[in-house]
């Protein structure tokens, strides 16, 4: 499926303002153009961004799907990284078109891989759009706020893109950035050309920075800017790009922005940082669902709902989570969360029937209604609710490695209480600097603390790629866990 053969305008009424659908990065049918008419004030404008934010969270448009950040983005790092069948029995019956990720066989006419890269470029083109027009708002105030969320979610999107389908930024040695990764568009497509050459990693990386800084510049007096993207989500997406990146110093200073504002708190436990029908206190950034518009459930066939959920008439629950895994009973896993009996993170509930829901459901997990020998996570159980992107328990535990890993000797205390805050939430007890002989062991300590923290809500992927770790003794750096240029585009001549 070409990205950008064939162009459609959408407008639809309430959420979706506008989108733009296309097929390949390398045809466009000039009838079909989008042009400066459609993007001539500030309503138009206003509706085409609106479009953007609907495709970005993923929103379900028909049986083309591309999730996004509704689904894809944060589901396929998760199952790229199974330890085996033994952690999870993914149901390969209904969730066929993901078997590739689990079993590290990534085809390139995989229809995930093909759906999320056309609909990211989709996006990318209609903000590429917005920014070409953009003195066509003539109110100085909404002029910088569009421009700085149109700029924010194309640094994301690239982003996104080049963690999963490019090789880890690396400058140690040979290094990686002059690898070839996706292509970078900064113009909008309006007319057929040559295909477009893919940029370098670090090419992509440098203009990830550049649009995330100017959009952070252009956001900041509006503080936390509603549910829309914001300043603090464009310092905690510099602080991803500080860790990816091995840039601890400037991670330190992005989580620093976002912990002293005092905007965000942690919500009272684990769980109540999921399955909200607003944002919660420690969300910087979410997607807002609600029972009109969402990524979609089991009635879809789309979203992380439909994957991760077995609740009646939520989802198919192919993730079917081993309860042996989530305190490594039998030592037989590296990657295990190891949670102990206190951890409110790896508690069960055994209770659930056909009639729970999401409000029934209190536990980290519970019994898959469906494979009762295994759970369910509970972190997205219903397609009305907010599914969190970036949380505050990230930006916290993101400082404290930072801190950590600079700190090698001597125990950092900033560091050690934030371990101890992420930990005294889950219902463990704090614990003291004497307990680790040096700082290297606390930063091996909070290595642990990611793994029970953000389990299975596509983060993991990201830290251990980025660390070069291993699954089954194969490294990240492996291109079986890069995803391919979708055929469609190679066949069209990208190299």
């Amino acid at each position: 499926m070409r990205l950008l053969k064939t162009f459609r305008f959408v407008t639809a009424l309430v959420l979706v303002g506008s989108a733009v659908s296309c097929n390949s990065l390398l045809e466009v049918e000039a009838k079909n153009n989008i042009t400066g008419d459609i993007f001539k004030n500030e309503a138009s404008i206003q509706q085409a961004l609106n479009g953007a934010y609907f495709n970005l969270a993923g929103i379900y448009d028909g049986g083309d799907g591309g999730e996004l950040l509704g689904g894809d983005f944060l589901m396929i790092p998760s199952l790229l990284i199974f330890e085996s069948i033994f952690e999870v029995s993914w149901d390969d019956i209904n969730g066929a078109t993901y078997s590739d990720f689990t079993e590290r066989n990534i085809l390139a006419t995989n229809v995930r891989v093909e759906n999320n890269w056309r609909r990211a470029y989709e996006t990318i083109n209609t903000l590429n759009s917005i920014l070409l027009n953009i003195d066509n708002v003539e109110d100085a105030g909404a002029r910088d706020r569009i421009a700085g969320e149109a700029l924010a979610m194309r640094g994301i999107l690239y982003f996104e893109m080049v963690r999963l389908w490019g090789p880890q930024y690396s400058t140690v040695g040979a290094g990686t950035t002059d690898q070839l990764a996706i292509p970078l568009l900064l113009e909008p497509v309006e007319a057929p050309g040559d295909a477009p050459a893919r940029n370098t990693v670090g090419e992509v990386y440098a203009q990830v920075i550049e649009d995330l800084t100017e959009a952070a510049a252009f956001l900041e007096p509006l503080g936390t800017n509603g549910t829309s993207l914001s300043y603090y989500t464009c310092e905690g997406y510099l602080m991803r790009v500080a860790m990816q990146t091995g840039n601890f110093a400037d991670a330190i200073e992005h989580a620093d922005n976002i912990l002293n504002a005092g905007e965000f708190s942690l919500a009272t436990t684990p769980q109540d940082a999921f399955n909200n029908t607003m944002n919660s206190t420690e969300d910087i950034f979410a997607i807002q669902q609600n029972a009109a518009y969402n990524a979609g459930n089991i009635s879809t066939g789309t979203g992380l709902v439909n994957f991760y959920s077995s609740l009646n008439g939520q989802g198919l629950g192919a993730m079917r989570v081993s309860p042996f895994y989530l305190n490594n009973l039998f030592g037989d896993f590296d990657y295990s969360p190891e949670f102990s009996e206190n951890d409110l993170r790896g508690t069960v509930d055994t209770g659930v029937g056909s009639s729970s829901t999401a409000d029934n459901i209190s536990a980290a997990f519970y019994t898959n209604l469906l494979n009762d020998i295994t759970v369910s996570p509970s972190k997205y159980m219903a397609n009305d609710r907010v599914i969190p992107i970036i949380r505050l328990a990230e930006v916290i535990l993101s400082r404290a490695e930072a801190r950590a890993f600079l700190s090698p000797v001597t125990v950092d205390l900033v560091a050690l209480d934030d371990y101890n805050d992420i930990r005294e939430r889950a219902g463990l007890t704090r614990l003291d600097a004497s307990e680790f002989f040096i700082g290297i062991d606390l930063y091996d300590s909070i290595l642990v603390e990611r793994r029970r923290e953000f389990l299975y809500e596509g983060i993991l992927y990201h830290d251990m790629k980025r660390r070069n770790e291993s699954i089954n003794g194969v490294p990240l750096s492996d291109p079986r866990f890069i995803l391919p240029i979708p055929q469609s585009e190679l066949n069209a001549g990208m190299e």
